[in-house]
């Protein structure tokens, strides 16, 4: 009954278009700014003699608010209307960014000061991650979603392909802080964005039934939709191995590799770029293909990821190197689509933020984590040994979940 009154309340035809074309520029402005954040703030820190343990602790203060705030975050976005979580959280970051681009402009910001300020940019991506969902299914039909998560994936990564390109030669040519400037005037870009979105009114007004429920209560019901279909934990799962083990020792210790070479920060930047052409391309190819077994494609995608990182750890010729991050910009859009896809289909829509809300932390709670122990990793292992235990972990368990006849079936019917 939920699903179709869904269909009937939103809208369709140029209304539908014009609020996803608002949403996809929305995700594109805010990811082009934040794509050049990691470039810029990395490079200013080692060029201020920090070493890897000091880029490892900035970036833990802004992932670990994303943790711990995560879960409330999905609750607010059910029980308010997720367009103004998403609006106020943009203006948080937009203030912290702000004034972090002031700080490193004017001179010598303390490291205080970077992990108070890291720690806001994570607090509102924590209210702003849970929402996007949801909201989507306010603008858009259930029967166009799979097209339109392809749309944004498309926006996203052209954002992910441009952003750290810009971020490179704004710290080559300008200087970090204003990389972190633009940072800050996206995320004003993008509250004005969500401002001119108009979701189905009745939806985002309505008194949601459980509005009365104590917050533990709330978090109990979506802990029990997300737990009650095995292919979503073990999928979350693998996604918080991969952040632990394999994506934040490579933003760390990649920034760590070419920092020490000549034209460092463009020719990483440019690794990074090439990873958000793949996606590009990768979201061009999810608009097209819808696979009948989405999550063994996930799976099967996610054997590709491990080439970025390994290309790095055996010091393979950059034009390979190029290649290979390529690649995995293929997987990371196609996975994003049809996972998100699945979600939406298979998720009750007045729970669907509190899942994504166990989504999100489940797959990102361990990228503090994952950050913190780059460092200490690349001592004992070395950089390129670092690498390599990343990537041989996530084929592994990849594999291990492949062999898994429930997994390799699951939510082809969307449950």
């Amino acid at each position: 009954m939920e699903r179709t009154q869904r269909t009937a309340q939103v809208g369709t035809g140029p209304r539908m278009q014009r609020d996803l074309a608002l949403y996809a520029t929305r995700n594109f402005i805010s990811v082009l700014g934040s794509m050049m954040v990691p470039v810029a703030l990395s490079f200013a820190l080692f060029a201020k003699g920090a070493g890897a343990g000091r880029v490892s602790a900035v970036l833990t203060a802004e992932a670990l608010p994303m943790a711990l705030f995560m879960l409330v975050g999905g609750v607010v976005a059910d029980r308010l209307a997720p367009r103004r979580i998403m609006m106020a959280a943009d203006l948080l970051r937009a203030g912290a960014q702000g004034v972090l681009a002031t700080l490193l402009i004017a001179g010598n910001p303390s490291f205080v000061a970077l992990l108070v300020l890291a720690a806001l940019v994570g607090t509102g991506t924590a209210f702003d991650t849970p929402g996007r969902n949801r909201l989507l299914t306010q603008i858009v039909a259930p029967d166009r979603l799979a097209a339109a998560n392809s749309v944004v994936m498309i926006a996203t990564s052209l954002a992910v392909l441009l952003g750290p390109a810009v971020g490179g030669v704004l710290v080559a040519g300008m200087g970090a802080g204003w990389a972190i400037a633009l940072d800050a005037l996206s995320y004003l870009i993008s509250a004005a964005l969500l401002l001119c979105l108009r979701p189905v009114a009745q939806q985002e007004s309505q008194a949601r039934t459980d509005a009365d429920l104590p917050l533990p209560r709330a978090m109990r019901e979506g802990w029990g939709e997300f737990v009650r279909r095995p292919w979503v934990w073990l999928m979350v799962c693998l996604f918080g191995l991969i952040h632990m083990l394999s994506w934040g020792p490579t933003e760390v210790l990649g920034a760590l590799v070419f920092a020490h070479r000549p034209g460092g920060a463009p020719h990483w930047g440019g690794l990074l770029a090439l990873m958000g052409l793949g996606a590009l391309i990768g979201g061009g190819i999810a608009l097209r293909v819808r696979p009948a077994r989405p999550i063994r494609a996930v799976l099967l995608w996610f054997l590709v990821y491990p080439l970025g990182p390994v290309s790095i750890a055996v010091s393979l010729p950059y034009w390979m190197q190029g290649v290979c991050f390529l690649l995995g910009g293929m997987q990371m859009a196609n996975v994003n689509v049809v996972w998100e896809g699945a979600l939406q289909r298979a998720i009750p829509p007045d729970r669907l933020s509190r899942v994504s809300a166990y989504d999100a932390f489940g797959s990102f709670c361990l990228l503090p984590l994952g950050y913190a122990i780059s460092g200490p990793l690349a001592l004992m292992l070395g950089v390129s040994g670092t690498l390599w235990l990343g990537a041989g972990c996530v084929w592994l368990f990849t594999v291990l979940l492949l062999c898994r006849r429930d997994m390799r079936d699951a939510a082809s019917t969307a449950e």
